[in-house]
């Protein structure tokens, strides 16, 4: 089960700009939907490459992605997904129209024993995350169209299953500004890998 995880990553390039938000953002902090009459404003952050290049996807740390990226996905019905219309500011009189992918569904399944972290005693949080192995006994426990895709509770590590990476990765031409990184090879180090 280890290998059917992958976590999603940006792409190394410097032409591909993080985003930033343009407004408050403290109810995105807490699990569950959101309800938004509008849709989010989002802006390039810092630094901003001096000819940004818009992508499939790009990171606010949450997956933000593009129209065809959001059409390919919204129709498995993710469990723990949803989708907010999200206006991107690249430039003066530039919006352009992506979608953030607001993964509420959380799942507590790191194994802390197999695992290799640093936690301060209060273990509310981790300060590194050096190898990631998962609770297959937790997995197991919860039907695959609930756990397709899903935030680690214990960090921020968004993970998405073989058969969602595949149909990502099916298409054409493929989608820019990403990369999926199987568990196993991945830790807190690897964008900048």
């Amino acid at each position: 089960m280890q290998c059917d995880y992958f976590v999603l990553m940006r792409a190394r390039s410097q032409q591909h700009p993080l985003l930033a938000w343009d407004q408050d953002y403290l109810s995105f902090l807490k699990p569950g939907p959101i309800e938004l009459q509008e849709p989010v404003k989002l802006k390039l952050g810092e630094p901003v490459p001096p000819k940004p290049l818009m992508v499939d996807h790009h990171s606010l740390p949450s997956p933000v992605v593009s129209p065809r990226l959001k059409e390919t996905l919204a129709p498995l019905e993710l469990h723990g997904v949803q989708w907010i219309p999200a206006d991107v500011r690249v430039g003066d009189g530039d919006v352009r129209r992506y979608w953030l992918m607001h993964m509420w569904r959380q799942i507590r399944c790191m194994d802390r024993e197999r695992s290799d972290f640093t936690a301060p005693p209060s273990g509310l949080f981790l300060l590194s995350l050096d190898r990631l192995v998962l609770d297959e006994a937790v997995l197991g426990a919860i039907p695959l169209q609930e756990r397709r895709v899903f935030l680690l509770e214990e960090d921020t590590v968004h993970l998405f299953h073989r058969s969602v990476v595949d149909l990502v990765m099916s298409l054409t031409p493929p989608p820019e500004g990403l990369r999926f990184i199987p568990v196993p090879d991945w830790n807190d180090s690897a964008g900048f890998r």
